[in-house]
């Protein structure tokens, strides 16, 4: 006697239109895709969260190249990307804190690779000058950027500046006319690396002849005055005069004092 055969369990579903039979492998099918649904949006919540827990994805001791003044520690400081985690880096905010808290770096640029390897590349300014007042030293760059002197440069020219000039302070800009004096200055007397500057009479220095004052002011014309200068110490030497001061603010028109 044959065995009676086994009933498939009839599945169906009630619509407007009555009833209608789900055939098993269309429901097995939505069934395995809701399970599939479910079991990838689940590694991808635990991918996020190992992602944003893992201390290996967390930035900790940066390389830095190109520093020379200014030591790794500071760069890194003032960088405020240790401990920050490698998806949240914004590489433009993390240079923008480096100008903003180093004014002495000219530029730098910051690149990652995963999972946290991060370098931090920097170019120091190059002093133009000292600006010395007081016991307060700063150095002044080609772009008249303001930054703290670090240690000694020998061979820099160096302002000493009256007490009634306001300060320059580091971030800030220097006059222009005072920068393009002095970078003239560099290529008209590179002899000369000692200098004065006052409200009254802009940049000064010591006639070698006699040690008296040379006013020669600022601005862009400071060759020419040089030029004068030179002129008119001759003349005065030749003749034995020794002034109180020579005067070349204006080269067509300089002037000393008895």
């Amino acid at each position: 006697m044959r065995p009676a055969a086994r009933k498939r369990k009839q599945i169906f579903m009630t619509t407007a239109t009555g009833q209608v039979r789900l055939a098993p492998t269309a429901l097995d099918a939505a069934t395995s895709a809701r399970v599939i649904s479910v079991v990838i949006l689940f590694l991808v919540v635990l991918a996020a969260v190992e992602l944003t827990t893992n201390e290996t994805f967390y930035v900790y001791h940066p390389a830095v190249l190109g520093n020379e003044r200014v030591s790794s520690a500071e760069v890194i400081t003032a960088s405020q990307l240790e401990g920050l985690h490698v998806l949240w880096l914004q590489p433009e905010h993390v240079v923008a804190s480096l100008r903003a808290n180093l004014p002495e770096l000219r530029a730098a640029f910051v690149w990652c690779s995963l999972p946290a390897e991060c370098t931090i590349q920097v170019e120091e300014r190059r002093p133009a000058f000292e600006w010395k007042q007081g016991q307060t030293r700063t150095w002044i760059d080609a772009e008249g950027i303001v930054f703290p002197a670090r240690g000694q440069s020998p061979g820099l020219p160096v302002v000493g500046v009256a007490p009634n000039v306001t300060v320059l302070l580091p971030g800030q800009l220097a006059n222009s006319g005072l920068v393009s004096a002095m970078l003239a200055l560099a290529g008209a007397l590179p002899e000369v690396k000692s200098y004065r500057f006052t409200a009254e009479h802009g940049i000064e220095f010591s006639d070698p002849r006699g040690n008296w004052p040379v006013y020669l002011g600022v601005g862009p014309d400071v060759a020419a005055r040089v030029a004068m200068w030179k002129s008119l110490s001759a003349s005065l030497a030749s003749r034995n005069v020794k002034p109180k001061f020579v005067d070349v603010h204006y080269a067509n028109a300089p002037f000393y004092g008895k």
